[in-house]
C-alpha cells in the first residue's frame, strides 16, 4: 500500500498534505515530527489532512512540525488550493480549520485569498502588542529587522511567563523608510524561524493599524514572499472583514510505500 504526500510552500511556509478523506490516516506527534524533518523526512513546517466535513467542503487538520495541533494561515492557502487539486471545490470554498469556519477564493492570477476571524481584542505587553488572529502572536516592533536576532529573541517571548503555560508566536515587524513593511517570525510548535506566517502576517498588519492608523490593505514582505492583508476597523477599533492573500505552489507530490511512512 502506498501514501501520497504532497509537498507544498506557500510564501516560504512549507507544508506535507495529505488526502484523508477516506479517514485511514493518522500520524503520532513523533510520526509527524519524523515526517517534518528536513534530514530524515520530507522537511516540512507542518502536516495538513484534508479531511471530510458534514459543515462545509471540507474539513483541515493542521499539525505543526512538532505534532501540535494549531491554525495556519499560509496553511489554509495551501490546503485550498490541494482541495481544487483534487476535485473537491472549484474556484470557491467554505472549510473548517481548527479556529472554525472560513471562506476562501482561487483568484485569476492564482493566488490564494481567506477569510479570518474577527478580532476583537488587542493587548499591550510592555511595548509589545498581544494578538489572537486564530492563533496567539506577540508582536514586536523593531529597526534593523535584517539583522534583528530573530531566535534568541523569539525564543525568550516564546518561553517567557507572560505566556505560560502554552506560549506564543514571536513576529517581529519593521515599517521601512519607505512605508513598506517588512517582518520575520519565530513560530511555536516549529521551535525556529520560519519563512513567513499567514495568522503571524496578519497580526503584524492589525499591529500597524492599531498602533499607526494604517489603513487596509497593508502589504507585507517576509523572508519567503509578500503577502496581502485586508482588513475593516469598527468605530471601538476591532477588527473585522479580514482576509489574507498570497502565492502558492505545488513543489512536488511523492508516493511512499506504508513500510516507508513513520512508524
Amino acid at each position: 500500500m502506498k501514501t501520497h504526500f504532497y509537498k507544498y510552500q506557500a510564501a516560504g511556509n512549507d507544508f506535507v498534505l495529505v488526502d484523508n478523506r477516506e479517514g485511514k490516516l493518522s500520524f503520532t506527534d513523533a510520526e509527524v515530527s519524523k515526517l517534518c524533518d528536513r534530514r530524515f523526512g520530507i522537511g516540512a513546517d507542518g502536516i495538513i489532512l484534508l479531511e471530510k466535513s458534514s459543515a462545509a467542503d471540507f474539513k483541515m487538520v493542521y499539525r505543526n512540525a512538532d505534532g501540535s495541533a494549531s491554525f495556519c494561515g499560509n496553511g489554509c492557502r495551501a490546503i485550498v488550493h490541494f482541495a481544487n487539486k483534487l476535485g473537491v471545490i472549484k474556484d470557491s470554498t467554505t472549510f473548517i480549520a481548527h479556529d472554525g469556519l472560513h471562506t476562501a477564493q482561487i483568484l485569476p492570477d492564482g493566488y490564494i485569498r481567506f477569510s479570518l476571524g474577527d478580532v476583537n481584542t488587542i493587548e499591550e505587553k510592555g511595548e509589545d502588542l498581544y494578538i489572537d488572529t486564530g492563533t496567539d502572536h506577540n508582536v514586536r516592533f523593531v529597526k534593523n529587522l535584517e539583522l534583528y536576532p530573530v531566535v534568541e529573541e523569539g525564543k525568550k517571548i516564546r518561553y517567557s511567563d507572560l505566556y505560560k503555560p502554552k506560549g506564543t508566536n514571536a513576529d517581529f515587524v519593521e515599517i521601512n523608510a519607505d512605508e513598506s513593511v517588512s517582518f520575520r517570525i519565530y513560530e511555536r510548535g516549529v521551535e525556529a524561524e520560519t519563512y513567513s506566517s499567514g495568522s503571524g502576517a496578519t497580526a503584524c498588519a492589525l499591529a500597524i493599524a492599531k498602533k499607526f492608523g494604517r489603513t487596509s490593505p497593508v502589504k507585507l514582505s517576509s523572508p519567503g514572499g509578500t503577502l496581502l492583508v485586508e482588513f475593516e476597523t469598527s468605530y471601538n477599533g476591532t477588527f473585522h472583514n479580514i482576509f489574507l492573500t498570497g502565492p502558492v505552489e505545488l513543489v512536488f507530490e511523492t508516493a511512499v510505500m506504508s513500510s516507508c511512512v513513520p512508524a
